[in-house]
């Protein structure tokens, strides 16, 4: 098993616009910054699937104490055989040669494909959580599975049946004990590394340390703002832009990673009530071994860059930006949801 991240990919490449590109990634992805990946994929079924077949902890064992004589009852750790694709995701511009020649200053292809690698970042945030992994289509590669169903039903799901109110200021200083409380548990019991979040939610967050005193921002050397609590780093996930139906703007609506402002019922049974304005925020453990990682392409590269040759006939040139990554969890000890948090 070979592990690596984006970090130490750049290493020994000589490819100076495929090290700016991997920079982007970094830059506008800190989850990418940290995400270790384990690159041993390989084609399978005569080169038409990409699976990495895994298990996950979803028990621990147990001890007991016995009486003389007595033998214990027999217990295990228990693990579940799982299955995810890597799923190819990647954006195109096509581009006149002739605005390339006459560009000037504006480098309109660096530009685009800048703008490329911010729309592959956020489809993958966005499938990082919201991932379906049975979703499939005639055009479209899989999905992978996503945090939101990994985590459902486990003992590191929290707050399905209760929701915690921070939708204004006067809830926010109401319930910030009970909030925070319920943010140090997920954190306590995941042994998490980061918290993956909305912008809405990490601004709440704030306001609540404030209010109790704590403080949540520092600096890098470069000078980078870090939020995070104990150590624990708020990693935010943005917006997720789509433009859906034919003859759609290109204006999109925007979409939040981390489900925001959505509805659902709490409690059980056809009276329970239907709340508004919700969102979750997630916690997780980056290991390979036994916490939650990314997968690649055996001896690939995660990213690739395909740029065109301006030199060479064709009045339209192509450039693709491309990701082949899915993202796994490999103990469900170490991944973990918070629910039900009302911010609007």
């Amino acid at each position: 098993m070979a592990v690596m991240t984006l970090e130490e990919l750049k290493k020994g490449m000589a490819d100076k616009v495929f090290d700016q590109i991997v920079d982007i990634f970094l830059r506008e992805s800190a989850i990418l910054g940290k995400l270790q990946f384990d690159d041993c994929v390989s084609a399978s079924g005569g080169g038409s699937t990409m699976k990495y077949k895994y298990m996950r902890k979803v028990l621990p064992a147990t001890a007991q104490f016995r009486k003389l004589n007595k033998s214990y009852t027999a217990s295990a750790a228990t693990k579940k055989e799982f299955e995810a694709s890597l799923a190819i995701m990647g954006g195109e511009v096509q581009l006149d040669r002739v605005l390339n020649k006459v560009a000037g200053k504006f480098d309109n292809l660096a530009y685009q494909i800048e703008e490329h690698i911010k729309a592959v970042i956020s489809l993958f945030h966005y499938t990082l959580i919201n991932g379906d992994a049975a979703a499939t289509s005639a055009t479209d590669s899989p999905e992978f599975e996503g945090l939101d169903s990994m985590v459902a039903g486990t003992s590191t799901e929290f707050g399905a049946d209760k929701v915690i109110d921070l939708s204004d200021i006067s809830k926010v200083k109401a319930n910030a004990d009970e909030f925070y409380e319920a943010l140090n548990l997920l954190i306590r019991t995941t042994d998490a590394d980061a918290l993956l979040l909305n912008t809405d939610t990490i601004a709440k967050i704030q306001t609540v340390a404030r209010i109790l005193g704590y403080k949540t921002e520092s600096e890098t050397a470069f000078g980078r703002k870090i939020t995070s609590i104990d150590g624990v780093q708020f990693m935010d996930l943005h917006n997720h832009y789509m433009v859906s139906g034919e003859g759609a703007s290109a204006k999109a609506a925007a979409n939040a990673v981390v489900k925001k402002g959505i509805s659902r019922k709490i409690g059980s049974g056809e009276s329970a009530p239907t709340v508004t304005g919700l969102t979750d925020i997630y916690a997780v453990k980056f290991d390979v071994n036994d916490g939650f990682h990314g997968i690649s392409l055996n001896g690939g590269t995660v990213i690739d860059q395909y740029l065109p040759d301006f030199n060479k006939p064709g009045v339209l040139k192509n450039a693709e930006v491309e990701m082949i990554a899915a993202t796994v969890l490999k103990n469900t000890e170490h991944a973990g949801a918070l629910r039900n948090i009302k911010i609007a």
